[in-house]
């Protein structure tokens, strides 16, 4: 409990006497003793002492009044004046200018030491403070209980509720609410998050930031605890653990989400077997799924398999991707938002990839390879286009088309770094236009006869005849797998 001038007062062994001053001021809490006979002691007090003095370097009523008038710029609490030794009664100068002051004055008589108020005091500080340790460890203990109860993080800020007095909720940076206490408060969440990013304290609660590797996901929020505020910095260390346990487990998750998936878009396993695999993760054959595929720039392994999860939606981690597959009724284009969000705070050059909705296994792998095919257009979220059976083979894994690709071009690109050529800008154009050399011609602003040489050239360092129509589509397969690899 704490220790107020009220108690040092009415302590009987040290008889002491109210002097001067309004009862309502003891209510004051002592943190200290400040034995002085200094004319000015505000450089030794920090505020919430009780200062006694004998009035030894107080022997004129200028004096008297100077000195209280400095006590009470130092905030302190009250004066313990000792009579009987400099002086036989308080000085009348020194209880005029406390009252003025508004500072009350303890008579301490000539049979009491200053040694034993001294002691009387720092024994109940001390006694409040080892109270306090032994209260804040018992609020630890409660806390830790609650996260290891296993009714995870709901369990704790109950439990946080309880011992501040005062509703606590946990939302991440993404502004959803992971736990609130009671269930019933409510939370300006927009308006906690820009007060706690800015920095600008105001009347929305307090928002406390929880860190996982140096980065913030969350902040743990309370409205003005009536009691034991001291133990948030050991609550928020307890959020942190909790969600950088869910973490741990989404990223595992992920992780084999991540395998299966990647079987099953490569054919190394059958529809059947990938259904069995893939229904613990919330995802049956029956029901219809549409895939995001997401990626950018830096290496974010790490913080893909860590990144929040989506409401509704399984998500996996497939080599440098993010998947998510998502549930009937769910907007692609709000989760493929939400990606695009999380990765641009880590990277630029975010791409992001919508496939369509199809259900069954296979319909999992079209959705994939649409989503990746979107995904390769560029940065920004791309939606997806009709696939053919062309590009389907160009995105498929198990199909070494870029390879080829590499091996069918080398001759013309290497012709064109030699001599400053065009002919693989020449191919693409032939291509493009159907095979019309007056087309060519007129898009690359040459003679239809430089078109013909050209062309000539390309049949020549590759081995191939652009009147057959089987070497076209090699050609145009290498064109379209080369422009995927770039």
């Amino acid at each position: 409990m704490t220790l107020r001038l009220s108690d040092v007062l009415a302590d009987p062994d040290l008889s002491l006497r109210l002097a001067d001053g309004d009862p309502a001021s003891l209510n004051q809490p002592v943190r200290w003793c400040a034995v002085t006979e200094l004319a000015d002691p505000r450089p030794f007090l920090s505020g919430g002492e009780l200062i006694l003095t004998t009035g030894l370097s107080q022997l004129d009523e200028a004096q008297q009044r100077q000195f209280v008038a400095r006590v009470a710029a130092g905030r302190a609490v009250g004066l313990g004046f000792g009579i009987g030794l400099t002086h036989d009664r308080i000085p009348a100068a020194t209880l005029a200018e406390a009252r003025e002051r508004r500072l009350p004055v303890l008579e301490i008589p000539y049979a009491t030491p200053f040694i034993a108020v001294d002691r009387f005091v720092a024994d109940r500080v001390l006694e409040e403070q080892y109270g306090r340790f032994a209260d804040l460890l018992d609020e630890h203990d409660t806390l830790a209980r609650a996260l290891l109860s296993g009714r995870g993080l709901g369990a704790l800020i109950g439990s946080l509720h309880q011992i501040l007095g005062a509703p606590a909720m946990v939302v991440d940076v993404y502004g959803r609410v992971l736990a609130t206490a009671p269930a019933s408060a409510a939370w300006p969440v927009e308006q906690i998050l820009y007060a706690a990013r800015a920095g600008v304290p105001g009347d929305s609660p307090m928002a406390v930031p929880v860190s996982v590797e140096d980065s913030v996901i969350a902040y743990l929020c309370c409205r003005r605890p009536r009691r034991s505020a001291d133990v948030m910095p050991y609550a928020v260390s307890l959020v942190g653990l909790e969600l950088a346990r869910r973490q741990a487990e989404l990223a595992g998750k992920r992780r084999l989400a991540g395998q299966v998936l990647e079987d099953l878009v490569r054919g190394t396993i059958g529809g059947a077997e990938a259904e069995r695999r893939l229904s613990p993760f919330g995802i049956r054959a029956d029901d219809e799924h549409a895939l995001i595929v997401a990626s950018a720039e830096n290496d974010l392994r790490k913080r893909l398999v860590a990144s929040p999860p989506m409401s509704g939606a399984t998500t996996a981690v497939l080599e440098d991707c993010l998947i998510a597959v998502l549930e009937p009724g769910q907007s692609t284009r709000e989760a493929a938002l939400l990606l695009q969000d999380y990765l641009s705070r880590h990277g630029s050059d975010v791409r992001v990839g919508i496939g369509g909705w199809y259900s069954g296994m296979t319909g999992l792998r079209w959705s994939y390879y649409e989503a990746h095919e979107a995904m390769n257009r560029g940065s920004g979220i791309n939606e997806r286009e009709q696939m053919s059976l062309s590009g389907l083979l160009v995105a498929s894994e198990d199909v070494p088309l870029r390879d080829l690709a590499q091996e069918v071009l080398r001759p013309l690109r290497d012709f064109d770094a030699a001599h400053a050529g065009s002919l693989v800008a020449t191919l693409r154009a032939y291509l493009d236009a159907d095979g019309s050399v007056a087309a060519v011609a007129t898009r690359l602003i040459v003679h239809r006869n430089t078109v013909r040489y050209r062309l000539e050239q390309i049949e020549r360092l590759t081995g191939r005849s652009l009147a057959r129509t089987a070497d076209r589509v090699q050609l145009w397969l290498a064109l379209a797998a080369s422009d995927l690899l770039r």
